[in-house]
């Protein structure tokens, strides 16, 4: 996993075409929002991006996690992607939300510390 912005827009448009909330996403959208947030995670494998989750933060009070998106095989890497975009916001001790189309049909904030 890796967490800089150096990744093809169109492998973020091929990955976030495969999931209901993030689909149909233009390049120019796509290289805004990632390029705004505040913390972006990346995986990988065999050089095919098959993960991702960005993190929006005031970095005071509140950060938020969302578009967390796997390949259909790497949906065991969820988790991972989740805590590892939380690890720079936990010691600030902010209100920490997580947004995810997977734990239900339709999105939900499903983790707060």
């Amino acid at each position: 996993m890796r967490h800089d912005r150096n990744v093809p827009l169109e492998y973020l448009k091929q990955l976030w075409d495969r999931v209901p909330s993030t689909a149909g996403r233009d390049l120019e959208t796509i290289d805004l929002i990632w390029q705004r947030s505040s913390y972006v995670i990346h995986a990988w494998s065999n050089k095919q991006l098959v993960g991702t989750a960005r993190v929006i933060s005031d970095g005071a009070y509140f950060a938020f996690i969302c578009d967390v998106v796997t390949a259909p095989r790497f949906e065991f890497l969820r988790i991972k992607l989740i805590q590892r975009a939380s690890r720079p916001f936990l010691y600030r001790h902010l209100t920490l939300y997580c947004q995810s189309d997977h734990v239900a049909r339709s999105p939900q904030i499903f983790f707060r510390v």
